[in-house]
């Protein structure tokens, strides 16, 4: 390893910090004891002797120390700023916590907008250039004239305000060269802000200062023609004080924006790539004696009983006279009683010092925070002047509750806790990477809903009000730096290895640390996502755990080295749990950071993953579903409803009649722009937050109540709650009903619940004795819902739920028919018919090709063997598209070997083909049974051929059904679509349109629609005719407009939306034994589980009866019956 020293991380202007002034951080905070490193000697600590709670840090300006003249990048003035990493920032204030000042006690209590605070949020003046070379070089002036520019909203992504073009990509860098520090020069487009505003008369004498909370991504400040500072993190809040440069009366605020700059190479996450100021700017004064920075660490104690209160205060004296202070606290229950009040200290400032007042105190037996009960304190914190009046109250929100690891697991309060948890990208699909507090609550909201409890925020600190909002609602979070070099590969070249980079590591880390301190939600601290492992982070590591012990960290790239408390990988397989829970000792936990990976069509066999956790394993811990969100664009449909060339969601107009599309990557800009397509788009939710259908299957795994059948005979059944602070009783109230074919016969309270967390309870259902009717199956439903609305759910929303089919019930009656068909034969038909139908086969191929209901043709195609499905992403990501391809048009290689017709009674014909797929080589058997009741049976088998063949998408048949015939009926899993991998809903009887079995909310079309554990479906017409079909004993079912060839042909191209499938007015009817599952433990390789796969290295066979329904039948009483 190369020596080398801290470089020079951040450059203080002196128009703002004067060197030698009194208020240069230097001044502030004297040369402290030093955290050393491989990069060198920062300090961490006064120089004074300081007790051993008082946390307070020097700012990043001491932390950066130089030593002995040496530099890691010694500032390359033949480099731009914007492509030197050497400087970081410029002229800004010391990281701090979030926190608002308040004139008293009574504008603290409520809230919001302080008087001291002033929104720059709205319209600004607005310029933009694709080359930094064409930027405005003046505009800064205050005499520049801006009248012809156009105004822009603040907050806000230009390229999602027509300005340039939204990339997309994962991996790789979207200036395609990864020569770090150098970004292209070609494109590299610049943004230019104005606007003008006025300082409150109120605020007069007072020091200013401005925060922007993020912009993206270098940018530079000038207030009145004065350059104020500059910063490259894009994801945590910039101040500058700009007092100096105030003018009375009106004040030009001006702001250049890079898209990208050397910190760039930090921020290739896996996210769209946008620009511009977007988040919340906000003008805010100060009175002299202001608080600073407060840090405030409320554990419980050593058995987890009473609170451990130790509050922070920095108070700072922006005046010229030396000035004596007083801070105190008061903490206020959720009740609204005082727990405690009292003095946190006090002293006396000298101008432009800056001082750590703290207190300890124990909180007697607090209400504890969790995300099961989030229980705030309201602390109150005034600063006294030396007359003992007000200057500033700051309230913030306190929960008492540890976090820690111990004997090799992670606990909240001294419980071990199950993380129930997702990835979440701050996304807005009309708004882009500017999230609206509604959008943050609905997303809260949503999860909790679904029984998620644990966010990670990949890969960057979200916006401020996020976390408070986790605090109040309840969900722990992974609070991660905004680092990410994924596209310089984990090699040599990673940049985590790179000590040159050192610095620039921690100064990201540091800023996210220092704001987030406080929020009780964070629990866990992450290094960063997807950039490699080596010194870099190994000091950052060593960093936070000396700055914050109180929190765990983690970082997945560190696996299970010395370098992260949590063992975190990425889509680990099912088998490393068990690997991981029996390695034994084991000092750490075992939390995915990723896992599931939910693009499009997707979220197969999560049982898998919690299987081991629900059969007692101790250190496995849950993990983080990636993702939440689609990132998809809303963009207008183009009016040749063809993809066209776009440059952004500005460049289309919108035409009422046609709607919108979520666009991905590779809509916007030439084919030559970098771009990784739809792998955006992996969320649990559509863009508008609107659940996909694997998002049930999400809830009912994490649901915290899981039920097991003893004895359904007597009505036994254990429960177990594998919550970690509620008991069940507290907030649910269970129910329970017996049901049959969607009829609900019998149903009750569930009474003497009692139900600690992790505790487990049998109950009897005290169900009344039923005589069953024949082909009748009959299912105990249980319920746990709300006893009583909350902030995030209604009354009566159910939590969790199961269905246990009764063992025993008498098979349907056998299917007897007396009516006479007759059978004609002919070299080109074979015709069986009967009252009121009549079926024709093919001689030549032996499928059924004609199936009248009266008049009234029911098929646009034959009955044919079919194999295929259109890929969904994760078929795509695993080639099945090519290794399968075999199978896309096996059944045109159908063959007819042998057939042979007979006529055992009037009532009865049957077909025995004796058939074989030639490209397979694989004898296949196909029998039709035909009565005079109108009923066909079905019986499939296929026999291995000589040569391996490849895995089958699907075992089944397909027809197509004439037009009108848009209505199904099924009695199955549902209502939404579930697949062999993807099934745990309830079986009963659904009805709705075939249009609506179409899943329009993944934003690239594919497999869809599909219906698991089917008794029977039946498709008709408005009048009720039509087709009828019963599984012997179960089907995989499938009716949608679309053809597979459709859905398959759309899947095939790189940019393909669902408004250009072509509705078609007939119906795709397959009926399958089954398709392979969904799989989706990644979306680049994995298969789907072994156990849900189709491989021909066996005879497959199944059976189903087809019924020509002719209106007004009951399909319940049809579906129980029984060929033989």
């Amino acid at each position: 390893m190369r020596s080398f020293n801290p470089g020079v991380v951040s450059e203080r202007g002196s128009s703002v910090l004067p060197a030698g002034d009194a208020s240069h951080p230097a001044a502030i905070f004297p040369l402290e004891p030093a955290f050393r490193c491989a990069w060198g000697v920062f300090a961490v600590g006064s120089a004074r002797r300081r007790r051993p709670h008082q946390p307070m840090r020097a700012p990043l300006a001491v932390l950066f120390l130089l030593f002995s003249g040496m530099t890691v990048f010694a500032q390359n003035r033949d480099l731009p700023v914007w492509q030197d990493p050497s400087r970081q920032e410029r002229g800004q204030e010391t990281p701090a916590a979030t926190l608002t000042q308040y004139p008293n006690e009574s504008a603290a209590r409520r809230g919001g907008l302080s008087p001291w605070q002033k929104s720059l949020n709205g319209p600004w003046r607005f310029h933009w250039v694709a080359r930094p070379t064409e930027r405005p070089t003046d505009f800064w002036e205050r005499k520049f004239d801006d009248e012809k520019w156009p105004t822009i909203n603040v907050p806000s992504n230009v390229e999602i305000q027509g300005y340039g073009i939204p990339i997309y990509t994962n991996v790789s860098y979207p200036w395609h060269a990864a020569t770090p520090p150098i970004i292209p020069a070609d494109y590299n487009p610049v943004s230019s802000y104005r606007r003008t505003f006025e300082v409150p008369k109120e605020w007069s004498g007072m020091d200013v200062f401005v925060t922007f909370d993020g912009v993206n991504s270098f940018f530079t400040v000038w207030v009145n023609g004065e350059e104020i500072g500059y910063n490259k993190d894009s994801r945590t809040p910039s101040t500058f004080r700009i007092t100096p440069a105030l003018r009375r009366g009106e004040n030009v605020i001006a702001v250049q924006v890079f898209r990208w700059n050397d910190g760039s190479y930090l921020e290739d996450q896996d996210f769209w790539r946008l620009s511009g100021i977007m988040r919340n700017v906000t003008l805010w004064t100060s009175p002299a004696l202001q608080l600073r920075d407060f840090e405030v660490k409320a554990p419980l104690d050593a058995n987890y009983r009473d609170g451990l209160l130790t509050i922070d205060a920095a108070v700072r004296n922006l005046g010229s006279k030396a000035q004596p202070f007083s801070v105190e606290a008061s903490l206020v229950g959720p009740g609204g009683t005082v727990a405690w009040k009292g003095a946190v200290g006090a002293g006396t400032l000298q101008a432009g010092q800056e001082k750590t007042v703290s207190v300890k105190k124990t909180i007697a037996s607090p209400l504890p925070w969790s995300a099961e009960k989030p229980h705030l304190y309201t602390l109150l914190l005034t600063t006294r002047d030396a007359k003992g009046e007000v200057v500033s109250v700051v309230p913030w929100r306190v929960g008492f509750h540890t976090s820690e690891i111990k004997d090799g697991q992670f606990l909240i309060n001294g419980r071990p806790v199950l993380i129930r948890g997702v990835n979440r990208h701050e996304w807005d699909p009309d708004l882009g990477q500017v999230v609206t507090r509604e959008r943050m609550l609905q997303d809260i909201r949503v999860m909790k809903q679904n029984n998620i409890n644990a966010v990670r925020t990949c890969h960057y600190p979200n916006v401020p009000e996020w976390y408070a909002l986790c605090d109040e609602y309840g969900l722990y979070i992974v609070d991660e730096a905004n680092i990410e070099s994924h596209g310089m590969g984990y090699g040599e070249r990673s940049l985590a290895k790179d000590p040159a980079w050192g610095p620039a590591h921690l100064y990201r880390t540091r800023r996210m640390i220092e704001r987030d301190k406080n929020h009780a939600s964070v629990v866990i601290w992450s290094l960063g996502n997807e950039a490699g492992m080596g010194v870099n982070f190994e000091e950052t590591y060593k960093w936070i755990k000396q700055r914050d012990p109180s929190r765990p960290v983690q970082y997945e790239q560190a696996a299970t080295s010395a370098f992260t408390d949590i063992v975190c990988p990425m889509y680990a397989p099912p088998s490393r749990l068990a690997e991981h829970e029996s390695a034994q000792p084991q000092a750490r936990p075992f939390i995915q950071c990723e896992y599931a990976h939910a693009m499009g069509n997707s979220t197969g066999d999560i049982w898998a993953y919690w299987k081991p956790i629900y059969a007692g394993a101790r250190h496995v811990q849950g993990g983080f579903i990636w993702d939440w969100v689609d990132q998809g664009l809303r963009t207008p449909v183009p009016a040749s409803r063809r993809i066209e060339p776009m440059t952004n969601p500005k460049s289309v107009k919108l035409d009422p009649k046609l709607g919108t599309f979520f666009a991905y990557g590779g809509t916007f800009g030439p084919s030559s722009m970098a771009s990784d397509g739809n792998f955006c788009c992996n969320g649990l939710v559509d863009p508008d937050r609107n659940p996909h259908p694997g998002l049930a299957e999400v809830k009912k795994v994490y649901q915290p109540i899981q039920m097991t059948a003893v004895d359904l005979n007597r009505g036994t059944i254990e429960l177990k709650n594998w919550g970690d602070f509620l008991a069940a009783e507290d907030y649910l109230q269970g129910s329970w009903r017996l049901v049959a074919e969607g009829r609900i016969l019998q149903s009750g309270e569930l009474t003497g619940i009692k139900l600690p967390p992790r505790a487990s309870q049998t109950i009897q259902i005290p169900m009344q004795s039923i005589a069953p009717q024949p082909g009748v199956e009959y299912f105990i439903e249980l319920s746990f819902r709300t006893r009583a609305p909350s902030a995030w759910a209604p009354a009566n929303h159910e939590v969790a739920w199961e269905q246990f089919a009764l063992p025993g019930c008498p098979p349907g009656p056998r299917l007897e028919s007396t009516a006479p068909v007759t059978l004609t034969e002919s070299a080109d038909a074979i015709t069986v018919q009967g009252d009121g139908f009549r079926a024709v086969f093919d001689p030549k191929n032996g499928l059924l090709r004609s199936l009248r209901s009266g008049e009234a043709e029911l098929l646009a195609e034959p009955l044919h063997p079919h194999f295929w499905r259109a890929p969904t992403d994760n078929d795509r990501g695993n080639k099945m598209p090519a290794i399968l391809a075999f199978w896309r048009r096996a059944h045109e290689s159908w063959q007819v070997r042998g057939l042979k017709i007979s006529q055992p009674s009037p009532s009865r014909v049957e077909i025995a083909i004796d058939g074989f797929i030639a490209d397979a080589q694989a004898p296949y058997a196909l029998t039709w049974t035909v009565l005079g009741s109108g009923d066909i049976g079905v019986s499939v088998t296929m026999s291995p051929g000589p040569n391996a063949m490849p895995e089958l998408p699907r075992f089944g048949m397909q027809t197509t059904l004439t037009k009108g015939h848009d209505q199904l009926t099924w009695l199955g899993k549902g209502p939404q679509e579930t697949y062999w991998d993807r099934q745990d809903a309830r079986v009963s009887l659904y009805r709705g349109r075939v249009a609506d079995q179409f899943y329009a909310g993944y934003v690239k079309q594919g497999e869809t629609g599909n219906k698991e554990d089917v008794r029977w479906i039946a498709v008709t017409d408005a009048s009720g005719r039509g087709l009828l079909a019963v599984g012997s004993p179960r089907l995989s079912a499938n009716a949608l407009p679309y053809t597979t060839e459709d859905l398959f042909v759309s899947t095939q191209l790189e940019n393909a939306y669902p408004y250009q499938l072509p509705r078609r007015d007939t119906t795709t009817l397959n009926l399958d034994w089954h398709q392979r599952g969904l799989g989706g433990d990644n979306s680049w390789g994995a298969l789907p589980h072994p156990e849900y796969q189709i491989l021909p290295i066996r005879t497959l066979s199944y059976r189903y009866r087809l019924h020509v329904l002719k209106g007004g039948e009951d399909l319940a009483v049809l579906g129980r019956q029984q060929m033989e």
